[in-house]
């Protein structure tokens, strides 16, 4: 029985495939039969068949039907004037290849629903190359009308008589987009793959030329070594030819033996040492690091300066990045345009590279005089303390200049490093750094910072490839190396960062980058900023883009936090949401945000059990120093607690301060945030508070910086982002419509959030602090601290006593108590059932 199943389920499933393929058969060859009848068409077929009836038809003889030219007959000479006379003329050819394309999908049992786009696009051209046809026809007149058809000289009338002679320009217009459509449906990537065809087709040509002189060079040498050859050789002829006759003759003939033993003996000696300077080459190539070679010369350019005047035979050789190459000018808007579409919850752009400042065509000038000036003085003066030096080289950077030396095998590399004043003095620099050695080399770095520095813009790192094409979560890119590279860091893998500097050294400005870069490729539902600014003008900018990418407490009427107390209230809040995730992490089954994301996305986790998409939560601090002396320990503990805990479920801190100090950046902090950026400080005390390490104190300022992450030290000079270009971003951003309202945190309820606590102790200061709170209509413990100055648990506890006094309303998360007396009159009746 079930074998009998079987085979019946065989058969339906066999007889569906032969259907399929017998209706595709069919529908190929309707096509084909209309193909032949538009192919045929004449316009004295139909004045034929409208002559004819249904007896002519059925004549065995010449019968009138026999007059008709079409291939199809009577039925093609009805169709093909349908098609051809009354539609769209002899265009109308694609109507066929459109059916027999369908036919062929039917057949193959492909998925019809993707010749959707197919059939509208050849029905559109159909009628526009109709419609263009249709326009000459009516102006000139010079062909028949059955190259464009009724309809497509109709169409064309009509748009002649609305838009007149501007219609042909239209009609060229959609022509040459329907063409470009033809080859890429994206216009702008269709265009750049015209460009790179073009550039492509420069560069083959070029090389081609290149070729063919170095052809001709080749041949010409040849041919010029040969003429030498055939001399030297027709010389060795003639003077064996002469004849050794007496003693007079010996000397002579001897010399000319000898002569051309020495031309010979010559141009083995110039082939032997063209060998030997090639080795001395390859020798010199291998001694050097391998980011100075640069990928043998493809990335980097490469410059040999040679000091005559110098005793000594030290060469420098000189390397200039040539930086990351750069995206076009579209493909970060292609990039983040793919990506919005991932991310259907709201419609949303990126904002585009356009936004941001050119940066202006000056580039990385190399003064070769002052590298041959200060490879001068640091060998002069390790010279003079007996530091002999094998080799230099030099890698020009944006800000400094750095010279790796190769010391001589007994010398001790501790002794180059004590000698640091007297090269900064002998190079009159304004801070230079010695590496003593630089990590993975067999060398010793010192880093000169240039005479003229090169402003590094976000445009030239934004618009890379590598920042365009990079897989990151949160991908930042900081500025560039001494290298020339773009430097980026994934803030996932970091997982926090914490930022010191001097003030005016650059550390808004990074911070600043840091917030574009994440704009410009994180969608507003997989990132939110949280952001804490005690100076209250720092990042006042972002406030337009509250609904996009900010999250805030329930009810806060400022999207920015600028005061303690809401600080604190903030991070509390933060840590609660940290907890909650962790418990929605624990309930999928999954380690980290990431994979709990997906399988959201998959539909595997129920959102009645209160899962929903988690988005990554950065937290900004642009002044920690201000936090710690105002809130102390209890800003510390939630910020410790984030940093031990909060990189699984996807919340990263960056906190910036200007006082590296130990009573700042206290060991439990300090502890949880391995990777850490130095710009400019005061003293060397506040680089090792920073980085563990002297070097930050030796600066320059103006975005120079030191980034660790565990793994040595990287120098970077940041990427400069100005103000009207946040302004622009944001702006852009905030135009567009975006959720409702912002990212809501969780309320976190404290121990004073409405439950009665007895009056037995009334406060001294209770009588006064009601009418505060009456006069202002404020219930605020930061309004008490402030008019009675008094600290925050004695202003708490007298909130509490107000509220059981019936004076103010209950806790309200960050807003103030609703005051529930307005005249004093009121006020004075509660004072006497006190006793007060």
């Amino acid at each position: 029985m079930a074998k009998k199943k079987k085979n019946n389920s065989f058969l339906s499933s066999f007889d569906y495939t032969r259907k399929m393929e017998v209706a595709g058969i069919l529908i190929m060859a309707v096509a084909a039969l209309l193909l032949l009848s538009i192919a045929s068409y004449n316009p004295a077929d139909y004045g034929i068949v409208k002559t004819l009836s249904s007896e002519s038809l059925l004549q065995v003889d010449r019968g009138p039907a026999l007059r008709v030219n079409n291939w199809l007959g009577v039925i093609g000479a009805y169709i093909s004037n349908l098609f051809v006379h009354v539609l769209f003329g002899y265009v109308s050819i694609i109507v066929p290849i459109l059916i027999a394309s369908l036919g062929w999908y039917v057949f193959r049992q492909k998925p019809v629903a993707e010749l959707g786009w197919p059939l509208a696009y050849g029905i559109w051209v159909m009628v526009l190359i109709s419609t263009t046809i249709g326009w000459f026809y009516n102006e000139y007149e010079a062909y028949s009308m059955a190259w464009s058809g009724g309809s497509g000289i109709s169409v064309a009338q009509i748009l002649h008589n609305i838009t007149g002679v501007g219609s042909i320009i239209i009609l060229a217009v959609l022509l040459f987009v329907s063409a470009l459509i033809l080859i890429d449906r994206d216009l702008q990537k269709t265009i750049d793959t015209l460009k790179s065809w073009t550039s492509d087709f420069r560069e083959n040509r070029d090389r081609k030329r290149e070729e063919r002189l170095r052809k001709k060079e080749e041949k010409a040498a040849i041919k010029q070594r040969q003429k030498a050859d055939a001399a030297a050789k027709k010389e060795m002829e003639s003077a064996k030819k002469q004849p050794v006759s007496s003693d007079t003759d010996t000397a002579p003939d001897t010399q000319k033996h000898s002569s051309i033993d020495d031309i010979v003996e010559r141009s083995q000696e110039e082939d032997r040492k063209r060998e030997l300077e090639k080795k001395k080459e390859r020798a010199e190539l291998e001694k050097l690091p391998p980011r100075a070679i640069l990928e043998k010369k493809t990335a980097a350019e490469e410059k040999t300066v040679v000091d005559d005047n110098d005793d000594d035979d030290v060469e420098i050789s000189v390397f200039v990045g040539e930086g990351d190459e750069e995206a076009s000018e579209r493909e970060l808007d292609r990039v983040n345009k793919d990506k919005a579409r991932e991310v259907p919850v709201i419609k949303y752009k990126f904002p585009g590279i356009d936004l941001l400042d050119a940066p202006p065509n000056e580039g990385n000038e190399v003064d070769l005089d002052e590298i041959k000036e200060n490879k001068r003085i640091i060998l002069d003066k390790l010279k003079r303390h007996k530091i002999e030096i094998l080799s230099i080289n030099a890698i020009v950077g944006p800000t400094v200049t750095l010279y790796e030396l190769e010391p001589s095998p007994d010398v001790k590399i501790s002794k180059i490093e004590s000698y640091a004043n007297d090269l900064k003095m002998a190079t009159a620099s304004h801070g230079l750094r010695i590496i003593a050695p630089i990590p993975g080399r067999s060398a010793v770095g010192i880093e000169v910072p240039n005479s003229t520095r090169e402003t590094v813009y976000i445009k030239s790192v934004i618009n890379t490839k590598k920042f365009v094409e990079t897989d990151h979560e949160l991908p930042v890119a900081f500025g560039k190396t001494i290298e020339n590279e773009v430097f980026m860091i994934d803030l996932t893998r970091m997982p926090h960062l914490l930022i010191a500097g001097a003030t005016g050294s650059g550390k808004s400005v990074g911070i600043n980058t840091i917030i574009t870069c994440l704009l410009y490729k994180c969608h507003p539902d997989n990132l939110k900023f949280v952001l804490v600014d005690p100076k209250k003008i720092e990042l006042s900018l972002y406030r337009n883009i509250q609904n996009h990418y900010l999250a805030v407490l329930p009810g806060s009427e400022e999207p920015i936090v600028t005061n303690t107390d809401m600080a604190l209230e903030t991070l509390e809040s933060v840590t609660k949401e940290m907890d909650e995730r962790y418990d929605l992490l624990k309930m999928a089954m999954v380690r980290d945000i990431k994979s709990y994301n997906e399988k959201f996305k998959s539909g595997e986790l129920d959102e009645e059990l209160g899962h929903r998409h988690l988005p990554y939560i950065v937290v900004i601090i642009d002044e920690l120093a201000d936090l710690m002396m105002t809130a102390g320990k209890q800003i510390e503990e939630p910020i410790a607690r984030l940093a031990q805990l909060a990189r699984a479920i996807g919340i990263h801190l960056v906190v910036a301060t200007q006082r590296p100090s130990v009573n700042v950046i206290t060991g439990t902090i300090k502890a949880n945030f391995p990777a850490r950026i130095a710009y400019q400080v005061a003293s060397k005390v506040d680089s090792r508070t920073i980085l563990d390490t002297g070097g930050a104190d030796q600066l320059v300022g103006r975005g120079d910086m030191l980034f660790a992450s565990g793994a040595g030290m990287t120098r970077i000079q940041n990427a400069y982002v100005s103000a009207e270009e946040v302004e622009r971003v944001t702006s852009f951003i905030g135009e567009q419509k975006g959720f409702k309202k912002p990212f809501q945190l969780p309320v976190v309820e404290t121990d004073d959030g409405g439950i009665p606590d007895p009056l037995d102790d009334i406060d001294d200061l209770f009588r006064e602090a009601a009418k505060i709170v009456v006069l202002h209509q404020q219930g605020s413990v930061s309004l008490l601290q402030r008019k009675l100055k008094i600290g925050y648990n004695r202003a708490g506890r007298i909130i509490d006593q107000l509220y059981n006094a019936g004076v103010v309303g209950p806790y309200q998360g960050s807003t103030a108590r609703d005051v529930k007396i307005t005249e004093e009159e009121d006020l004075d009746e509660i004072f006497e059932e006190l006793g007060l």
